[in-house]
């Protein structure tokens, strides 16, 4: 390719960042007129989060601090305190994951296998519930929780041991499932 031609791509390109970001700030200042341009010019958010590695069950009141992501559109996510902080007011899908451990793992010990209780909470308030439990040895368990939600930016989302403590230990690997908590916003 000639030096003219890597100009003119590297001029595209400029350009069409350019519109990106006016169209953010177009956004974050309600600065467009027609609803379809606003659609259009809206930011997108999504996250998808994990635990790097099993882990034992956490005591009740306990947030669950997914620390490998993979996706943070908009930065709503923050991998040190587990909590997702709505960046524009909408409505939101959340998915999450957990996985209990039918043997001992993760420096558990007893006789306990994985169970925990974990709720999804919106500024505090439970939205849903799931729990992954185990009976015996080598007995796994999941669930999968999922909620659609309308939100104000700033509103904060996090998955919190709730109703009795976690026991035994949780699963987070390649091998046996991820434990693992994801949004996005739909509108």
């Amino acid at each position: 390719m000639n030096d003219v031609q890597k100009l003119k791509n590297e001029v595209q390109c400029l350009e069409t960042k350019n519109s990106h970001l006016k169209a953010e700030i177009d956004y974050k200042t309600n600065s467009c007129t027609r609803t379809l341009e606003c659609l259009n010019q809206k930011p997108h958010v999504a996250f998808y989060a994990y635990y790097s590695d099993n882990f034992k069950g956490l005591p009740i009141g306990t947030t669950l601090v997914f620390n490998s992501v993979e996706t943070n559109l908009g930065s709503g996510y923050n991998k040190r305190t587990g909590i997702f902080t709505t960046p524009t007011s909408g409505v939101y899908a959340f998915t999450w994951t957990l996985h209990a451990a039918g043997k001992h793992i993760a420096g558990s010990s007893g006789s306990n296998y994985g169970e925990m209780n974990t709720a999804i909470k919106l500024n505090g308030v439970t939205k849903g519930v799931i729990v992954a439990d185990t009976e015996t040895q080598y007995d796994n368990g999941a669930g999968t929780g999922f909620v659609v939600l309308n939100l104000n930016a700033g509103d904060e989302i996090k998955i919190v041991s709730d109703r009795y403590g976690g026991q035994g230990s949780m699963y987070s690997s390649d091998q046996n499932g991820r434990t693992s908590f994801s949004g996005f916003q739909i509108t």
